[in-house]
């Protein structure tokens, strides 16, 4: 669940775990304690497929840097 009326966590960090298929998005102020463990219950055991997060940002970052330099 995204913190309310938090800009990155609401757009930047959806839009990634959707590219990634990283599970399901709550709405913070819609989401009690039970619709909270009704989402956990039907997410355990659930077959994933997702994409493998990219490790080498860091490598790749560096990289443009030392063209500059």
């Amino acid at each position: 669940m995204p913190l309310r009326h938090h800009f990155e966590q609401n757009f930047h960090v959806r839009h990634r775990l959707d590219r990634y298929g990283a599970g399901r998005c709550l709405d913070y102020d819609q989401t009690g304690p039970e619709a909270l463990a009704h989402a956990i219950a039907a997410e355990i055991g659930r077959p994933v497929s997702y994409r493998p997060v990219e490790t080498d940002g860091a490598a790749r970052a560096a990289a443009l840097l030392s063209e500059l330099i």
